[in-house]
């Protein structure tokens, strides 16, 4: 396994490794100087790509490394949004979902309090808006911190 790199064996695991590599906001660089929005078309522009062997998540620094990272899953473009948010000082949780009948809890994303309310956040796909709602979403949980 490489430095900063963790593999992921259940959710919970997942939500704690997706907090404490978003606490690693400085490895943004000159990216937290952005507004949300253009981080927010930074990251969902950043190529989809699942993880294949096992689930991985990082620090951004070396999620930005694109020999190491030709693109990113929704785990890891959450670390980078979580990251922004708190570097601003913006309340957020993870929360993971699914869209399925079945209710399998397949994606993660998250969600920043503003206005006085929680809004969604999720860069995963290129064709994703800001506080777009989630109409779809059979089950939702936050993850754990």
């Amino acid at each position: 396994m490489e430095i900063g790199v963790i593999e992921l064996t259940d959710r919970i695991q997942s939500g704690k490794e997706i907090y404490k590599s978003s606490k690693k906001y400085r490895d943004l660089g000159f990216y937290v100087d952005t507004t949300l929005t253009d981080f927010f078309d930074f990251v969902k522009n950043i190529p989809y790509q699942e993880d294949r062997i096992a689930e991985i998540v990082s620090r951004p620094k070396y999620l930005f490394d694109r020999n190491k990272f030709p693109g990113l899953d929704c785990k890891k473009k959450a670390i980078l949004i979580g990251a922004w948010l708190t570097a601003h000082g913006i309340k957020w949780r993870a929360v993971a979902a699914s869209e399925r009948a079945d209710k399998k809890i397949h994606h993660v994303f998250i969600q920043a309090y503003i206005k006085g309310r929680y809004r969604n956040i999720d860069a995963t796909y290129p064709y994703m808006r800001l506080f777009e709602s989630k109409p779809k979403v059979t089950r939702a949980q936050e993850l754990p911190r």
